[in-house]
């Protein structure tokens, strides 16, 4: 029993490792994955990289290539559309939701998410940025008491991460649009539903445009070796 609790919790390790490698294009779209490089790299064992693959294969961020290997999926501008898609469905009718019937403390336990500051100056405070936006849409689902939209939005927001570290530096994220929580949360606290539904909508469009339009221009970060070919553009 702790034999096979020790291995869950190493391939848990390894997913999550890999995981946020992905999300961060570290392990740019396109990437070819080696068991044993991964292992090697990441300093960890092969059977817990192994499992990890697997779990990454099930979340869709990687695909088996018959007698290959594994690879990174590639990001398309369709994948860009269909997601964006899917956050106006969803996202607005969270934040509706949250304001009508969430409880004023289970809003408020979100301010400090909604108020943090981030250094422009700092890459690692970009990756926070993104995680916390992820964490505060994720947690107002959870306060509206809608566990499956919550699941739904966390995987939208997860796949989110990539195209934003792909396409999008923090040089690209004016002050503004890293506090655009503010508005949102006001709104929420104020129990106003329509102005939260129709903030939560206008910040998703602005969203996309910046996304698109970063990649309609050809961004390709060197630094994460993400060849503009593996957007589909």
């Amino acid at each position: 029993m702790a034999e096979g609790a020790a291995a869950a919790t190493a391939t848990d390790v390894a997913y999550e490792r890999l995981k946020r490698a992905i999300l961060t294009c570290a392990l740019a779209p396109g990437s070819e994955l080696r068991e044993a490089q991964l292992a090697e790299d990441f300093e960890l064992g092969r059977t817990p990289v192994r499992g990890a693959l697997g779990r990454l294969v099930q979340d869709g961020f990687v695909e088996v290539r018959p007698r290959k290997g594994y690879r990174v999926t590639d990001l398309k501008i369709t994948d860009v559309n269909e997601v964006f898609e899917l956050r106006l469905l969803l996202e607005p009718a969270a934040c509706e939701l949250a304001a009508a019937r969430a409880s004023r403390a289970s809003i408020e336990a979100l301010h400090d998410l909604a108020h943090a500051e981030y250094d422009q100056t700092d890459p690692a405070s970009y990756e926070r940025f993104i995680v916390d936006n992820r964490e505060f849409h994720v947690r107002l689902a959870v306060a509206a008491g809608n566990l499956r939209l919550a699941r739904s939005i966390r995987t939208l927001l997860e796949e989110m991460q990539r195209l934003f570290f792909l396409s999008l530096t923090m040089r690209d994220t004016s002050s503004e649009q890293m506090h655009e929580h503010l508005a949102l949360y006001d709104a929420i606290l104020a129990g106003d539903a329509d102005a939260a539904r129709q903030i939560s909508a206008e910040q998703i469009e602005q969203s996309r445009r910046r996304v698109i339009d970063s990649l309609i221009t050809g961004f390709s970060p060197t630094s994460l070796g993400a060849p503009a070919a593996n957007l589909g553009i």
